[in-house]
């Protein structure tokens, strides 16, 4: 192989082919630098004067390198032309086409069917334009992780590329590589972020629905903005349509994100009833939506908004969002933390009448956090403006009311011992109402709270090993708690408070003190000492840090006030946590009365992981005199693009499986993930016995 390695000179041989070194004696020194140029083959082109390398050809100038079949390169110009394979880099950063030129000089590169981008995002183009700051595409393609007819894409006349953004766009049309059929206005883009935030598809079968059609999109409109729209069609019921965007952007340092969804139908179906027993109206909707921002450095705002025009709108047309959230909150919060207090106003409305909700129009809250003041102690200080209304709902009637509430206490942490502390307390709270019950126009309550918190702390090593469970020594963490509060003229003045913020349904402990309870209206006598008893177990982990093996908490209340029907002693809550591997997690929480041994609530969750193969979580939900079922998901990886999976739901008590599911996840190449899923139903509910569903998700990118 002959290998030429020439410092290109301002002329080229003047008569024939002569030797490098006589050539450089003959010709002038130049002034500016000159390339590297290497090529099996080495010619030089009198006619074009112009020196040809060809097989492995390549030229280096300073940070810049070209590659090709065959490379032209000319002195006049200090400019390259290349054909085959096109290959041109700089620093870190490469090109690749089929042919063009490249000025070594200005960095002006003309190109043709040039590709650029990083995973998993590239842009195509027929002619190409520009440096490697800014380049200029014309009939060009956008696509997705793989160049396949498959694959999602933008076709557009014109895009601009700068530092890795796409700028601006002309002639746009999305679809996939196979054909394109709907047209952007817009479309500016940062190849390190998400392009599709999200498309996916159904098709199904539910005989409350027919057979359905479902499709989601979110398309490119500005930077971090998509939007689009979310479409259903089900043969029983209608079409159901409504706008949809996503969001997430920073502006001026200030992140800004969320989402909206919407829908609409009329709905020509057997629709029944809402959960009140009232025949559902055919004009159904639902608008979701969700925003956070934050306001310079110390500041937020979050806003969240639900409308549904009935209590099934989401059962029936989007029953994975209904079950986690089956009575929709709608809200505007914004809040100020200064270096030690946080001030906020808070509002929440209610668009819906299928159930209660306590309106604030809204709260105006100060908080001061805990701060020193002299002699150890801290204090801390809660005051708050309310106007409140809740709606009327059954036979409970509207109620409203107007409260200025505040709460100031003192604590002084004493350290009896290095492992020993232990906290008095004292504090009160007063609450103004200006609308008062019982033919009073206002009412003022006062409190008073004493009380303490003591905390004892143990720790006991020990040197033992288990090479199967990966344990390397023992250590054990021992922290009995011990609290109590005295307020006992808490539940004073009853018969003139509006109920509004009441105490609600709940299975767990109640916070202990006045300052930090919700159900400001309905407070009761309080003297109390909560005992609690925490265990903590862990292991040297193989980084050099600390795995956690398990964990034990209990706790309980001595009640020496209590109200009608209460006994002494609560129920005693249990909580473990058990993870001494990786690829095992067992969580518990028990609730039972010592009185009777009882128990009263038993919940747990046992996940088994195989993070390349299966999965498998078995847990139970045991409420005493309501439920008892126990579930099993499962997950087995048959090979990189096929997986299956699996649900059951058994409910003990009526000695039935109340849910099958049954399904197989495909990934089709890079791009698309496919669901098959059929589930069976039994015992009675607004659902169907049988579902068949074929989910289509667009992978995220």
């Amino acid at each position: 192989m002959l290998r030429i390695v020439l410092r290109i000179l301002p002329a080229f041989f003047c008569a024939g082919l002569l030797s490098a070194a006589s050539l450089h004696a003959q010709l002038p020194a130049v002034k500016s630098p000159v390339p590297d140029a290497y090529g099996r083959e080495t010619i030089y082109d009198d006619k074009t004067k112009e020196l040809v390398l060809r097989g492995d050809a390549r030229v280096t100038y300073g940070d810049v390198t070209l590659t090709a079949e065959e490379i032209r390169y000319s002195r006049d110009t200090n400019s390259v032309l290349a054909r085959g394979r096109f290959i041109l880099t700089n620093g870190g950063r490469r090109l690749v086409a089929e042919e063009g030129s490249y000025n070594l000089t200005t960095g002006i590169l003309r190109v043709r069917n040039l590709r650029v981008g990083q995973f998993p995002i590239y842009i195509t183009g027929e002619s190409v334009e520009g440096t490697f700051e800014e380049m200029v595409f014309t009939n060009a393609t956008i696509f997705f992780r793989e160049e396949a007819s498959y694959s999602p894409s933008i076709k557009a006349a014109r895009v601009t590329y700068r530092r890795g953004r796409i700028v601006a766009g002309e002639g746009l049309q999305i679809g996939l590589l196979g054909g394109h059929v709907l047209k952007l206005p817009h479309f500016e883009h940062d190849l390190t972020t998400e392009l599709f935030s999200l498309f996916s598809g159904k098709i199904g079968y539910r005989r409350s629905l027919g057979v359905l059609v479902e499709g989601n999109l979110r398309l490119p409109l500005a930077e971090g903005v998509r939007v689009g729209g979310d479409i259903g069609l089900y043969s029983a019921r209608g079409v159901m349509v409504g706008p949809a965007l996503k969001y997430a952007r920073t502006v001026n340092g200030d992140s800004i994100q969320g989402s909206l969804t919407s829908g609409y139908i009329k709905d020509n179906g057997g629709r029944l009833t809402d959960i009140l027993g009232r025949a559902i109206p055919a004009d159904r909707s639902f608008v979701e939506w969700t925003h956070h921002q934050t306001i310079g450095a110390r500041g937020s705002l979050d806003t969240q908004f639900n409308y549904w025009s009935d209590s099934e709108i989401l059962r029936d047309f989007r029953s994975k969002r209904f079950f986690p959230v089956q009575q929709p909150d709608s809200y505007l919060e914004t809040a100020y933390a200064g270096d030690n207090y946080l001030l906020s106003a808070f509002l929440r409305v209610h668009p819906n009448r299928f159930h209660r909700a306590q309106q604030r129009l809204p709260e105006i809250r100060y908080d001061l956090l805990p701060t020193a003041i002299t002699a150890g102690a801290y204090h801390r200080l809660a005051a708050s403006f309310a106007v409140l209304e809740e709606n009327a709902f059954a036979l409970s009637p509207k109620q409203q009311s107007t409260r200025f509430d505040a709460y100031y206490g003192v604590e002084r942490p004493i350290a009896l011992a290095p492992w020993l502390a232990f906290t008095p307390v004292a504090g009160g709270r007063l609450t103004h109402y200006v609308d008062a019950l019982g033919a009073r126009n206002d009412y003022t309550r006062t409190i008073g709270e004493v009380g303490f918190d003591a905390r004892l702390r143990a720790t006991g090593t020990f040197e033992y090993r288990n090479d199967t469970w990966e344990i390397n020594g023992l250590r054990h963490l021992f922290e009995p708690r011990l609290s109590y509060r005295y307020a006992p003229r808490a539940d004073r003045g009853k018969i003139y408070i509006p109920q509004i913020d009441r105490r609600v349904y709940s299975t767990y402990l109640p916070p202990l003190s006045i300052a930090d309870q919700r159900n400001i209206d309905d407070l009761d006598a309080l003297n109390t000492l909560r005992f609690g008893l925490h265990n903590t177990w862990q292991t040297r982990a193989t980084d050099g840090g600390t795995r956690e093996l398990a964990a034990l908490n209990l706790a309980a209340d001595y009640r020496f006030s209590r109200r009608p029907g209460q006994r002494p002693v609560s129920d005693v809550h249990a909580e473990v946590k058990v993870t001494p591997a990786p690829w095992l997690r067992l969580e518990v929480y028990q609730r039972f009365t010592p009185q009777s041994q009882v128990q009263q609530e038993l919940n747990y969750a046992l996940v088994l992981t195989d993070q390349d193969w299966w999965s498998a979580r078995l847990s139970s939900y045991f409420l005493k005199n309501d439920y008892e079922e126990y579930s099993l998901d499962y997950r087995y990886r048959l090979n990189e693009a096929f997986e299956v999976i699996g649900r059951w739901r058994y409910d003990v008590r009526r000695s039935r499986l109340n849910e099958q599911t049954y399904g197989l996840w495909q990934r089709l190449g890079q791009t698309w993930a496919v669901k098959y899923e059929a589930s069976f139903y039994n015992g009675p509910r607004r659902e169907n016995s049988f579902a068949f569903n074929i989910e289509v998700e667009l992978l995220k990118f």
